[in-house]
C-alpha cells in the first residue's frame, strides 16, 4: 500500500460504528428494554475489512560470488511519466527489496558499490513482473552479461533510457540471452551439476555464502563489453605454456542459444582448496599483521629481516620465491610494511589453477610441488587500517597432504610484470624547441618490465645474458645483458631484440655486458595524454648501429591477459666459448596482471604532484635542485578517489668519468634514487625512506669489473645528484599505485636537458 493511501472501505466502517453507537444509546433509554421485545430487529453486523493488496516488489541478491554489501540499488522503468522509486541499500548479504507498485515493466536494476575496494557496477534487466507479489531479480555478473547481450551495440548504459529499455528488453530476448549463457556454463559438467535443470540467473534464489550457485559465481570471471561477453572458468587448469581459454559470446549467438562454445572444464573439487581452506590460510596472514611490526620480524642495523616470528612463519621450511626464502621475501617486502599493521583480509579467491606441469627436460626449471601435482594461485584482498584495499597473490600447493603457501621456488630474482607510465615534461623551453623529439613528449607508455637481478640471494654470478620471449615481444626475443651503468647494480638491461647474445657491433663476438642500455622496461605502445596516437622511436640493430632496442617495432593493439607465459633462456659465462648460442637454463614465468594499450589509460584516474615539488625538485633553479644527502625531504600530491599512492621516488642522473686499473677512461651516467614511503596508504604525503643501493665498490661480477674499454664504472655515493643546466642532467619524480587487478601504474614528472 502506498503511503497515505485511504482504506477503500473507510466510509463503510465509520457508518457501521455510528449505527452501533446509536443502538447503544437507544438501549440505555427509560421504560423497557429493547431486548425484551421479541419483534425488535437484530443489530446489523459490521462488514469484515478487506485487506490491502500486497505490494509488487523486486528482491534478490547483488553478488559477483562475494556479496556486494552496501550496494546502492536503483530501479528504472520503461515509462517517462512515472517516478522511479528511491534507491535502496543492499544488506550485508547483498539482499535488497524495492517496491515497484505503479511502475511499467520492463525494468533495469542497477547496483553500484565497492568490492574489496574496487568500484563495482552490475545490472539486471527484468522484462515483466507478477503484480502484487515479490519478484526475484538477482543482480550478478551473469545478469550483467545478459544485459550486455541485448543492449544496443552492447552498451548497457543505453538501457537506462526508458524508450530504449522498452524496445530492447523483451521476454524473448532475455530468455534467449539467458539460455545462451546458461547453456555455455553447463558445458562444464561440474557447473551443470550445481545449476541443475531449471537455473535462471535472474529468478533463481540463492545466497552469497560460497555454496551452491554462489560457488559457481566464485569461479567465473565474466567480462561484459561492447564486443560481447567473455567467460573464463578460473577452476579450469592452465597448461605450462598458457592460461585457461576464455569463451566469448556475442549478441548474434542469442539467435541460436542451444549452439554454444565449450567452457574449459573445472578440475575435480578434490584437487582444489575449499572455501574454508582458503579462509583459514588467509586468516594466518591477518593474524600475523595484527601484531605490531616489532613482533612480526627482527631487523638488523641495515633494516634487513633476520628472523620472522612464530605467528608469521607459517610457510613450509623450503618456501622460496624469486631466489629468496620466506624471511628474505615475505618478511622483508611485506611484513616490514607498517602500513599493513592491523589489515583485515577479505574473501580469498582462486586466480589461477596450474595443472601438474610434468616438465622432464633437464635444462628446464622444475617446481618441487607444481611439477607433479596441481598448484593454485589465490588472491587475498587486504583492507588496511586506513581503509585502503590492496590485493596480494600467493601460490598454494599440497604439502604433506594439506594446502599451504609455497613460492614460485625459482632460484633467481626474476620475472615479468606490467607497467603503465604517464610522463609530464617539465622543461617546456627545451620541449618547445624540439617538438618532435619523443623524449620531450607528454605521453603514456604501456611497458613490460623484464627483470633479472644478478645480486639475488639465489646467486647468479655465472649468468651473462637472458633471452626473453612471449606475448608482446618480438618473435626472436629481447636479450638482456648486465648493465655497466652506475646505479643499476649490474641489472640485466635490454640490449637487443633480435634474439642474439653476440656483440653485433664488435665483429659478432660473444657479448658479456651492455655498454649502452640501462632499461628493463620494454615499451609496448605509446599515446598522448588524450589517448591519440604517438609514434615510438624505431628500434635499430645492425652491424654498426644499436638504438631504441627497448621500443617495440609493432605496438600492441589489444590486452595481453593476466598469467600469460614468458620464456627466459639463461646463458652462462662458463659456456660462452663453447656453446655461446645455446641456453644453459630455461625458466617459465608469468605476468600477474593484464597488460593494456597506452591509449586505454588516457581516462584512468592519476594522482597529481604538488606544484611545490614540481618547482622545487624538478627545475635547475628550484630550492631542492641541489644534491640530496639526507632522508629529511618529503613528497606531496593529490589523488582522485580510488587511487592510493603506495610509494614514490626521486631519481637523478648526470655525467661522470672513470678510469680503470688499465688506465682506460670512460664517460658514464651517474644515477641515484631516493625512495619515499607514506605512513599509511591513502596519505598524500610521504617521507624519505631510503637511498637506493647503487652498488658502490667492487663489481658484482668479476667478469665485468675491469674489461676492455668499458671499465664498469661504480657509483661512489648514494646521494641524489644535483640537477643543473648541463646537457646530460635528468631528474624525475614518480608516484606509484596499483589497482585491484594488480595493474601497476606510475605518474612521472621529469626534467630533461
Amino acid at each position: 500500500m502506498k503511503p497515505n493511501a485511504k482504506h477503500p472501505h473507510a466510509s463503510v466502517i465509520r457508518l457501521a460504528i455510528a449505527a452501533g453507537l446509536a443502538a447503544s444509546i437507544a438501549a440505555c433509554g427509560g421504560g423497557s428494554s429493547s431486548s425484551s421485545d421479541p419483534t425488535a430487529a437484530a443489530p446489523t453486523p459490521a462488514p469484515t475489512p478487506v485487506p490491502a493488496p500486497a505490494p509488487t516488489t523486486l528482491n534478490g541478491v547483488v553478488a559477483t560470488g562475494a556479496s556486494l554489501a552496501g550496494a546502492t540499488v536503483t530501479v528504472i522503468d520503461a515509462s517517462t511519466t512515472t517516478t522511479d522509486p528511491a534507491p535502496v541499500i543492499a544488506g550485508a548479504d547483498g539482499s535488497y527489496t524495492v517496491n515497484v507498485d505503479g511502475l511499467t515493466a520492463p525494468f533495469i536494476v542497477k547496483a553500484s558499490g565497492t568490492l574489496d575496494g574496487e568500484p563495482t557496477n552490475l545490472v539486471a534487466v527484468v522484462p515483466s513482473v507478477a503484480a502484487n507479489a515479490g519478484n526475484t531479480a538477482n543482480v550478478t555478473s551473469l545478469t550483467n552479461a545478459i544485459a550486455a547481450l541485448i543492449a544496443p551495440a552492447g552498451d548497457i548504459s543505453a538501457l537506462s533510457t526508458p524508450a530504449t529499455l522498452a524496445s530492447s528488453v523483451t521476454a524473448q530476448k532475455v530468455t534467449d540471452a539467458s539460455a545462451l549463457i546458461v547453456n555455455t556454463l553447463k558445458t562444464d559438467p561440474s557447473i551443470a551439476s550445481v545449476l541443475g535443470t531449471s537455473f535462471n540467473p535472474l529468478t533463481t534464489p540463492f545466497a552469497a555464502d560460497g555454496s551452491g550457485i554462489d560457488s559457481v559465481l566464485d569461479k567465473l570471471a565474466v567480462e561484459s563489453s561492447a564486443s560481447g561477453v567473455s567467460i573464463t572458468n578460473l577452476a579450469a587448469a592452465s597448461s605450462r605454456t598458457g592460461v585457461p581459454a576464455s569463451v566469448t559470446l556475442t549478441a548474434a549467438q542469442t539467435a541460436s542459444p542451444a549452439t554454444v562454445p565449450t567452457l574449459p572444464a573445472s578440475l575435480a573439487a578434490t584437487l582444489l582448496p575449499t572455501a574454508a581452506e582458503l579462509a583459514a590460510l588467509a586468516k594466518k596472514l591477518q593474524d600475523c599483521l595484527a601484531l605490531p611490526l616489532s613482533q612480526r620480524v627482527t631487523l638488523d642495523a641495515k633494516g634487513d629481516v633476520t628472523a620472522v616470528s612464530a605467528t608469521c612463519n607459517y610457510a613450509p621450511s623450503d618456501w622460496k620465491s624469486t631466489g629468496r626464502n620466506w624471511a628474505q621475501q615475505v618478511g622483508q617486502f611485506t611484513l616490514t610494511l607498517d602500513q599493513l599493521t592491523g589489515a583485515k583480509v577479505g574473501k580469498a579467491s582462486t586466480a589461477l589453477v596450474l595443472s601438474a606441469l610434468g616438465v622432464t627436460d633437464a635444462k628446464t626449471f622444475k617446481h618441487p610441488y607444481c611439477n607433479t601435482a596441481e598448484c593454485v594461485v589465490i588472491r587475498i584482498p587486504l583492507t588496511t587500517a586506513s581503509n585502503q584495499t590492496i590485493q596480494s597473490d600467493w601460490m598454494l600447493a599440497k604439502v604433506s597432504g594439506a594446502w599451504n603457501y609455497v613460492g614460485n621456488q625459482t632460484p633467481y630474482t626474476m620475472g615479468v610484470s606490467n607497467r603503465m607510465a604517464r610522463y609530464v615534461e617539465m622543461n617546456t623551453v627545451t620541449a618547445a624547441a624540439n617538438p618532435t623529439v619523443y623524449r620531450f613528449q607528454n605521453r603514456i607508455e604501456s611497458q613490460l618490465r623484464v627483470s633479472f637481478d644478478p645480486s639475488s640471494p639465489g646467486g647468479a654470478s655465472n649468468i651473462r645474458a637472458v633471452r626473453w620471449t612471449g606475448p608482446g615481444l618480438p618473435a626472436a626475443g629481447i636479450v638482456t645483458f648486465r648493465s655497466q651503468a652506475c646505479g643499476t647494480d649490474d641489472r640485466f638491461a635490454i640490449t637487443y631484440q633480435n634474439g642474439s647474445t653476440r656483440a653485433i657491433t664488435l665483429g659478432n663476438a660473444v657479448q658479456y655486458w651492455s655498454t649502452t642500455s640501462t632499461s628493463t622496461d620494454f615499451k609496448l605502445s605509446a599515446a598522448k595524454h588524450d589517448g591519440s596516437s604517438l609514434a615510438m622511436p624505431v628500434p635499430v640493430t645492425n652491424t654498426t648501429t644499436v638504438s631504441s632496442t627497448d621500443f617495440s617495432p609493432v605496438e600492441i593493439t589489444q590486452t595481453i591477459p593476466a598469467w600469460s607465459v614468458y620464456t627466459a633462456e639463461l646463458f652462462y659465462f662458463s659456456s660462452a666459448t663453447t656453446t655461446p648460442d645455446t641456453p644453459d637454463e630455461i625458466i617459465y614465468v608469468r605476468n600477474d596482471a593484464p597488460i593494456d594499450t597506452a591509449a586505454s589509460a588516457a581516462n584512468k584516474p592519476w594522482p597529481s604532484l604538488a606544484q611545490s615539488i614540481q618547482d622545487g625538485f624538478l627545475k635547475p633553479t628550484g630550492a631542492n635542485a641541489g644534491g640530496l644527502m639526507s632522508l629529511s625531504s618529503s613528497m606531496s600530491w593529490t589523488a582522485p578517489a580510488g587511487v592510493a599512492v603506495t610509494s614514490s621516488y626521486l631519481f637523478g642522473q648526470n655525467s661522470a668519468t672513470v678510469t680503470n686499473a688499465e688506465s682506460e677512461s670512460a664517460s658514464y651516467n651517474l644515477r641515484t634514487r631516493l625512495d619515499y614511503r607514506p605512513q599509511a596508504y591513502g596519505d598524500v604525503t610521504s617521507l624519505g625512506f631510503q637511498f637506493a643501493d647503487v652498488g658502490s665498490g667492487a663489481s658484482l661480477s668479476s667478469f665485468t669489473q675491469s674489461a676492455g674499454t668499458n671499465p664498469n664504472p661504480r657509483c661512489t655515493s648514494t646521494n641524489v645528484v644535483p640537477l643543473t643546466t648541463a646537457s646530460s642532467d635528468y631528474r624525475e619524480v614518480g608516484l606509484s599505485f596499483q589497482d585491484n587487478a594488480r595493474r601497476r601504474s606510475t605518474a612521472i614528472w621529469y626534467w630533461n636537458n
